[in-house]
């Protein structure tokens, strides 16, 4: 029996965890896996580069593992016995979820981040699908017919490719490098769906060219620092002021949500999720972001073998009710590694069949001695 089942088979439904117990939980976890280190993410550019569809999430389409051997058993018992209270959990996320990402939080601690040395820089790699839902040409007569609503045949819709390259140097006061290549037909789901593909590629993707961006400090067009987060009052803010302590920083995060996202919860998800998918987050802050999803209710393993890109991990998720979508961030099983993020449509509509991922992301970091002059990596 592994420590999952045996997890599972100790649930308790009747009771709640102590706050002694809660207490106990933390701190021991904390001592475990505490450390400070400074942290400025890198965050969505936005409208200041060119007009692109970008990658959503909440299905607005534009057109977005661990191991449980040696010291993951540690956590694993930890949890058990003072977070959960062995038979004690009656909140956040599942118990095998919750154990899964203190798992990886605790490997990401023993994971070195590269280093970047003087000259060089750090390269985020961003590759990914996100859906493109429309209606056809052929359709248009019956649209305006009908005062503007979708005909009978309904919309139509279709996944695109992307590939995104980001350049952050060792002195920040020097020239970030983006280069965004432009989309391309990834998957169609049938005749309509073809034939919108075929109307994009006339229409819409010989104006999406390929392009390279220079952000000098970091400071975009705006006049605003690309790194930090954004409130409802400021654009950028930085990231050391956010609190390491897993319940802080998700009340800090329902904060900067306020009422926006179709839930509470998968808006917190959402929000830990676009902070981990930057690529710049060190180690001590990806596992206090695990630590943190961990309190999410609702948060579940979906998937022990998950795959994205050609990387297999563990699949932890939220099922959103609204929109009957599965919210996913995958996780390296051995490291802890943030690999990506999914969304699985658990309903057909417009195109895609039930049970289809409409948009995923993967990111990979490494070191790099330059950064390109040109865009000759999006042929490749």
């Amino acid at each position: 029996m592994d420590e999952l089942t045996l997890l599972r088979s100790t649930r308790d439904d009747s009771r709640a965890p102590s706050a002694a117990a809660l207490t106990r939980g933390r701190d021991a976890l904390a001592e475990r896996i505490g450390g400070e280190m400074a942290v400025a993410l890198f965050s969505h550019l936005g409208d200041n580069t060119r007009f692109r569809p970008a990658p959503t999430r909440r299905r607005t389409f534009a057109w977005a593992g661990f191991s449980m051997l040696g010291a993951a058993g540690l956590v694993a018992a930890l949890v058990a016995t003072d977070v959960l209270g062995v038979a004690e959990w009656n909140g956040g996320a599942d118990p095998a979820a919750a154990s899964a990402l203190h798992s990886a939080a605790l490997a990401t601690m023993e994971v070195s981040d590269p280093a970047v040395g003087p000259g060089q820089y750090l390269f985020v790699r961003t590759d990914g699908a996100f859906g493109a839902v429309g209606t056809l040409e052929a359709d248009a007569e019956k649209i305006r017919a009908n005062n503007g609503n979708t005909v009978t045949e309904g919309d139509v819709s279709m996944i695109d490719g992307y590939h995104d390259e980001l350049y952050v140097p060792a002195d920040r006061d020097d020239d970030w490098v983006w280069i965004q290549c432009g989309r391309w037909p990834l998957q169609t789901f049938g005749p309509r769906s073809e034939a919108f593909a075929s109307e994009q590629a006339v229409n819409f993707y010989p104006a999406d060219s390929s392009v390279i961006r220079r952000f000098p400090g970091g400071i975009g067009p705006d006049g605003h620092s690309l790194a930090g987060y954004r409130t409802m009052t400021a654009a950028r803010v930085d990231d050391d002021a956010l609190p390491r302590d897993p319940a802080e920083l998700l009340s800090k995060i329902h904060e900067l949500n306020g009422t926006s996202g179709q839930s509470r919860d998968g808006q917190a998800l959402e929000w830990i999720t676009s902070a981990l998918e930057r690529g710049t987050a060190p180690a001590e802050f990806r596992a206090a972001l695990y630590k943190a999803a961990a309190l999410i209710p609702g948060v579940t393993i979906t998937d022990q073998q998950a795959t994205l890109n050609g990387t297999t991990g563990i699949a932890i998720g939220r099922f959103e009710p609204t929109n009957h979508v599965q919210y996913d961030i995958i996780i390296d099983p051995d490291t802890g590694r943030y690999i990506g993020e999914r969304e699985v449509t658990l309903t057909a509509f417009a195109s895609f069949p039930a049970g289809t991922t409409t948009s995923w992301t993967t990111v990979t970091t490494s070191v790099v001695d330059a950064a390109p002059t040109d865009i000759a990596t999006c042929d490749e």
